[in-house]
Parts: structure tokens; sequence; C-alpha cells
């Protein structure tokens, strides 16, 4: 149970760092970005101090998340056990494919309204993100 949850939490340190990329990609290619949140902002917050909170934010929340992915692959080893897919676990790398395949349809939708930029971006993240999670969290946990 330990080796899934630190398996987890180290897969969730990396796509905490794939995340934070694509933010200052996302920063560095929308220059009124920092204009437009002052303006939505409550007066006397400045946007410098979200996106510092995000900064540090950001790679802990991906932790959490790793680390319940990682007892959740623990669960589905103990409950259906089997190989497939390219991974030690077919059930949990499946839930996760599903779960990418989810959340990647915002992305497609952006590619439709022709923001190719961040769209693929977008598709990108989420393919790591299914890669990560998918196929390298049950290969550290079963790697002993």
């Amino acid at each position: 149970m330990l080796m899934d949850i630190l398996a987890g939490t180290v897969c969730g340190l990396a796509m905490g760092t794939v995340s934070l990329g694509t933010g200052i990609f996302i920063l560095f290619s929308s220059r009124d970005l920092y204009e437009r949140l002052g303006k939505r902002l409550p007066q006397g917050i400045s946007p410098t101090v979200i996106m510092l909170a995000a900064l540090f934010a950001i790679p802990p929340a991906w932790g959490m998340f790793g680390a319940l992915a990682g007892a959740l692959h623990n669960i589905a080893t103990e409950s259906a056990s089997g190989s497939g897919l390219g991974s030690s676990n077919s059930v949990f790398t499946l839930a996760i494919l599903i779960l990418a395949a989810l959340a990647m349809l915002p992305a497609l939708a952006l590619l439709l309204l022709k923001r190719k930029k961040w769209s693929l971006l977008l598709i990108m993240t989420n393919l790591a993100f299914a890669g990560i999670f998918g196929w390298l969290l049950p290969l550290l946990a079963n790697w002993r």
C-alpha cells in the first residue's frame, strides 16, 4: 500500500511539473492575461500574488492527487489484478484512459474553435496525464 501511494506521489509531482510548464507557456503566449486578471480581481489583490499562490499550490495538489491515485491503484490491484494495455493492472489503466479522454473534450472544443496553440498544448498535457498515471504509476508501484 505504501509503495503504491509513494509511486502515486512521485507521478503526481511529475504531472505538477508538466502542468506548471503548460501554465507558464500560457502566461507568456497571452501578454494581456495579467491585465485582464488585474481587472477582474478585487481591489487590493495583485495578479502577482495569485500567480505565485498557483505556483506554490499546483505541485502539492498534484502530489495529493497522485497519492490518491496510488491508493486507488492498490485497491484496483487487490480487487481485479490482471495485466494488459502495457500495464500491470489493466482496470486501473483503462480508468485513467477514460478520465483522460473525458478531460480531452474541452481541448477538442478549443481545436474546433480554431485556438490551435492552446488546444494542442492541452492535448499534449492530457497525453502526459494518461502516460504518467496510466502506465508509469503501475510500473513504479510494482517495481520492487
